[in-house]
C-alpha cells in the first residue's frame, strides 16, 4: 500500500506494510448489500433474539432474558413488540419472591454491566463480519459498541484497522489514539499509529510512537525489536536529531509508561490492602519498566493531603516527578527573608512559622500547620522571599522545584489549572486572614458608631452612564499579558459598572459574587479599624482588580471598595462567569489563572508590609524565635 511516504534507507523501498494479509482486509471484497436486504438481515435476528428471550422468559430466566431482548432493542430500537416483552420481563424481575427493590445505584451500576457485555458482544460480531469481508457491517456493530461502551481500546483498533483498509488513514490516526490512551501498554496500536503518523508524515510523533512501541517489546534484540530500531534510525535520520535529542524522545516516552504503570500498581495496592490482602512483591511486572516502589509510596502521601482532592491519581502522579521530600529540626529556616528562589513547599507534618526581623524584633506574619502551602507568592511572581520561614517544631516538607513544575504545567495545562487553582485559594485565604490582623491592634468595641456610619454610606451606590467600547475591553486585558482567546472570553462575559467619585462598590461585611476589573480611574481599598477608622490597604490603578476572594470561598468581603479621586469604571466578571472561563480551553484558564494568581500574590506583599508597620506603630511585641 503506497500512500507516498519516504524510504527507509534500510530497505530502499517505501515504508512496508507489515500488517499482515489477515488485519481485516475488506478492501475490495464486494460492494455493500442493498439496504432492504440489511433491513431484512436485521429484522431476523431481532426476531430471533426475541423468541430465544421468550423461552428463558418461560423457563422462569428473566434476567437472561431481559439481556436478550435488551440486546435486541439496541439491533432495532423502533421494534414496538421487543420494547413491550422488555418490560413485561423486568415487571416479572422485580415480583421475584424475596428480590428487594434496586437502588438507583444497583439499576446503574447493572446497565453499565449489560451495556460492556453488548460492546463486547458486538466487538466480537464485527471481527466476524470483517473475517468474511462484510465491511459495511462490521463498521455498524462497531458504531454500537462504541455507543454501548466508550472505554473499550479493542473496538477502537479494530476500528482503526477498518478504516486503513478503507483508505481513511486520518481517522484512521484518530481512533488508534483513543486505542493507546485506554491502554498504554498495547506495543502494536503503539506500533501502528507511529506507522500511520509516519506515512502522514508526521515524523516526530512518529518517532515517540515508535519509541513507545520499542519499550513495550518483550525480546528487544528479536524481530519486531530489530523492525523498531531500524524504523527509529529512519526517524532520526529525516529528523536530523543527534544522541541527546533520541535521549529526550526515550525519556519522554519511558515518563509516560512509567507514571501509567504506578498508577495501576498503586491502585492494585489500594485494592489488594482493601481486601485484607497482602502484594505478591516477589513477582515481577509484565513489562520491563523498573519497580515504582518510591513514587507509589509518595503518590500516597501527596493524596492523603486535602490541597489535592481535585487531582487525578494521574496527576498526583506526574507531580511526583517534581517533588522532593525534606527534614527541618525546630529552628532551621527553610527559606530566608529576600532570598531569591521559586520553589514551592507544603508542610506535610509539623508546624512552619512565616515572619520578619526587623530593627523592633521579630513578628510572625503566619503559623503554617499541615497541609499549608508556602512560598507561591514567590513562585508566581519571581519576586524574593517576603520574609522568613523557620521550622518551629520538627517539620517533614515537600518541595516542589519551580522549574520541573513550570514545564510541568506547560506540558499539561489541565494539571496546571488545577495546580494554580490551589494557589489561588490558598493565597486568598492568607490575603484575608492578613487583612483580619488589622483589627487586634486595637480595642475591637471602640468607636463603632463610624463604622455603622460606612454601612449606611453603602446602601446607596451611585453610577453614572457610559459604555466602554469593546476594543477598550480588549486593549484592558491585553495589557495584562493575557492570550488573544482570553481577551475575547473576558470581553464578553465581562458586564461594564461605573461608580461616580466617593461611591462605594461594597463596604465591608457584605455578600458578594462578583470580581472587578479597573477599566478606568481608581479604588480605594480599605479596612475599618476600631478606633482607628478606615485604614487605606491599597488604591488600585487601571488593570488591577479586586473582590476576588467573594468568588473563592464565599465569606463576606473582609475591606470595602469605593471610587478615588474620580469616576470608576469597572469590569465585573460574576462566579458563573469565572466558572465559564475555567471551563474552556485549559491553556487560557492556565494564563488566566496565572494572572489572578500575581495579582492576589502582590496584595499580600503589600498588606504583609502594613501589618509589620501596624504593629511597630502599635507597641506590639515581638515574638521570640525557637531556638
Amino acid at each position: 500500500m503506497d500512500r507516498g511516504t519516504p524510504n527507509e534507507p534500510e530497505s530502499g523501498a517505501a515504508v512496508p506494510d507489515d500488517r499482515g494479509a489477515g488485519g481485516g482486509g475488506l478492501g475490495g471484497r464486494g460492494e455493500p448489500e442493498p439496504a432492504a436486504r440489511a433491513a431484512s438481515r436485521t429484522h431476523a435476528e431481532v426476531a430471533e433474539l426475541a423468541g430465544l428471550a421468550t423461552r428463558f422468559r418461560e423457563r422462569g430466566y428473566y434476567d437472561a432474558a431481559a439481556e436478550l431482548l435488551a440486546l435486541a432493542l439496541s439491533l432495532d430500537p423502533r421494534d414496538v413488540d421487543v420494547k413491550i416483552s422488555l418490560t413485561d420481563v423486568r415487571r416479572l424481575q422485580r415480583q421475584l419472591p424475596g428480590v428487594r427493590p434496586r437502588s438507583v445505584r444497583e439499576q446503574l451500576r447493572e446497565e453499565f454491566r449489560r451495556h460492556a457485555i453488548d460492546a463486547s458482544h458486538f466487538v466480537g460480531l464485527a471481527a466476524l463480519y470483517a473475517a468474511q469481508g462484510d465491511e459495511l457491517r462490521a463498521i455498524e456493530c462497531l458504531d454500537v459498541a462504541k455507543a454501548r461502551d466508550l472505554a473499550s481500546p479493542e473496538l477502537h483498533k479494530l476500528y482503526a484497522r477498518l478504516l486503513l483498509d478503507r483508505h481513511e488513514i486520518d481517522h484512521a490516526a484518530d481512533e488508534y489514539e483513543v486505542a493507546l490512551r485506554l491502554d498504554p501498554f498495547d506495543r502494536e496500536v503503539a506500533e501502528e499509529l507511529g506507522r500511520t503518523e509516519y506515512e502522514r508524515r508526521r515524523f516526530e510523533r512518529a518517532l515517540a510512537l515508535t519509541v513507545h512501541a520499542f519499550l513495550l517489546t518483550g525480546d528487544r534484540e528479536g524481530e519486531n525489536g530489530e523492525r523498531l530500531r531500524r524504523r527509529i534510525r529512519t526517524l532520526k535520520r529525516i529528523l536530523g536529531y543527534g544522541t541527546r535529542e533520541l535521549a529526550r524522545v526515550f525519556h519522554a516516552r519511558q515518563e509516560l509508561l512509567q507514571t501509567s504503570f504506578d498508577r495501576l500498581q498503586w491502585r492494585r495496592e489500594r485494592f489488594l490492602e482493601e481486601g485484607g490482602m497482602v502484594a505478591d512483591r516477589g513477582v515481577a511486572p509484565a513489562t520491563s519498566l523498573p519497580r515504582p516502589g518510591r513514587r507509589i509510596a509518595l503518590a500516597a502521601r501527596l493524596r492523603r493531603l486535602r490541597v489535592w482532592y481535585h487531582l487525578t491519581d494521574e496527576q498526583i502522579f506526574h507531580l511526583t516527578r517534581v517533588v522532593e521530600e525534606e527534614l527541618y529540626d525546630p529552628g532551621s529556616v527553610v527559606v530566608e527573608h529576600l532570598s531569591r528562589g521559586r520553589d514551592l513547599y507544603l508542610v506535610e507534618s509539623g508546624e512552619i512559622s512565616i515572619q520578619r526581623a526587623t530593627s523592633y524584633g521579630t513578628f510572625v506574619l503566619a503559623t503554617l500547620a499541615p497541609p499549608e502551602i508556602f512560598g507561591e507568592a514567590s513562585y508566581v511572581t519571581s519576586a524574593p522571599r517576603s520574609g522568613d520561614a523557620v521550622a518551629v517544631r520538627p517539620s517533614q516538607l515537600f518541595r516542589f522545584d519551580a522549574a520541573a513544575l513550570d514545564r510541568l504545567c506547560a506540558e499539561q495545562p489541565d494539571l496546571g489549572v488545577q495546580l494554580y487553582w490551589s494557589i489561588w485559594h490558598g493565597l486568598a485565604r492568607k490575603l484575608r486572614a492578613t487583612n483580619e490582623q488589622l483589627q487586634t491592634f486595637f480595642d475591637p468595641v471602640a468607636a463603632p458608631e463610624n463604622f455603622l456610619r460606612l454601612r449606611r454610606e453603602s446602601a446607596d451606590l451611585p453610577t453614572v452612564g457610559g459604555t466602554l467600547p469593546r476594543d477598550e475591553r480588549l486593549r484592558l486585558f491585553q495589557e495584562q499579558g493575557l492570550s488573544h482567546e482570553d481577551l475575547a472570553t473576558l470581553a464578553t462575559f465581562s458586564r461594564e459598572r461605573r461608580f461616580a467619585e466617593g461611591a462605594r462598590v461594597f463596604s465591608e461585611g457584605d455578600r458578594g459574587d462578583e470580581m472587578y476589573f479597573i477599566a478606568d480611574g481608581k479604588a480605594l481599598i480599605a479596612k475599618y479599624i476600631p478606633g482607628g477608622g478606615d485604614e487605606a490597604l491599597a488604591i488600585l490603578d487601571r488593570g488591577d482588580f479586586f473582590g476576588e476572594m467573594a468568588l473563592i470561598d464565599g465569606e463576606p468581603r473582609s475591606a470595602s471598595a469605593r471610587a478615588h479621586g474620580g469616576p470608576l469604571t469597572v469590569l465585573a466578571l460574576d462566579q458563573d462567569s469565572v466558572r465559564e472561563i475555567l471551563s474552556l480551553d485549559p491553556r487560557a484558564a492556565l494564563d488566566f489563572l496565572q494572572l489572578l494568581c500575581r495579582l492576589v500574590a502582590d496584595r499580600l506583599r503589600e498588606i504583609d508590609e502594613k501589618v509589620i508597620g501596624w504593629r511597630i506603630l502599635s507597641g506590639g511585641q515581638a515574638e521570640s524565635v525557637p531556638a
